[in-house]
């Protein structure tokens, strides 16, 4: 049998182009702003991660993949936290007022491997010091928690989502074989790339 085609959940109804990207091997080059935005990340999913694990009896970072062997793919994940059900922590410089789409998305594809009803996102305020943001979190209700700077969406499974979602992988896989990048998003996301100095968002090829 030919090796799938690797895909990961956090790609899940992003720009296609910046998959391609990806898949074809491209150096990434990450502004320095996201650079710094990336840490900060990273240190709230350790806090929040260790206060789930030692408190709720969490797993961290669990390793999931769902094959599609007919359509030559696979999708590769980790989640942030899991026991019964997903938890996925998102460290945001603003908070949105509702999650998303590539957010529910990603959370999409953890409740399909672990045939969870719901699953939970969280957003919290990035800060240098994500102890002090999250000291003040309300977690008597877990796992609706509150917070000043947190917010939570309890999500439910989304069989239409998740088909979307497998659909796209596939189309990115025939532009992949094909070697022809797809069409990229072209908005305020650009900016945020890590191939942006490849398509400069105008949607030329490299």
């Amino acid at each position: 049998m030919s090796e799938l085609l690797e895909f990961y959940a956090s790609e899940a109804m992003t720009c296609p182009r910046r998959v391609y990207f990806r898949l074809k091997g491209y150096k990434e080059k990450w502004p320095e702003f996201v650079r710094v935005r990336l840490e900060q990340g990273v240190n709230t999913h350790n806090v929040l991660g260790e206060i789930l694990k030692k408190r709720f009896g969490f797993e961290l970072e669990k390793h999931i993949v769902l094959k599609s062997p007919r359509l030559g793919l696979e999708i590769h994940g980790r989640i942030d936290a899991f026991r019964r059900f997903p938890i996925e922590i998102k460290g945001k410089t603003s908070l949105p007022r509702l999650p998303y789409e590539y957010h529910l998305a990603q959370l999409n594809v953890y409740l399909r491997w672990a045939e969870s009803e719901y699953g939970y996102l969280y957003y919290v305020k990035l800060h240098e010091e994500p102890k002090r943001v999250l000291k003040d979190v309300d977690f008597s209700r877990f796992p609706v928690v509150k917070g000043k700077n947190f917010k939570a969406f309890e999500v439910p499974y989304d069989e239409k989502l998740f088909k979307e979602t497998v659909k796209q992988f596939y189309l990115i896989k025939k532009h992949y074989e094909k070697g022809i990048p797809p069409e990229g998003w072209r908005d305020y996301t650009c900016k945020f790339c890590p191939y942006y100095y490849l398509c400069s968002g105008n949607g030329s090829n490299p």
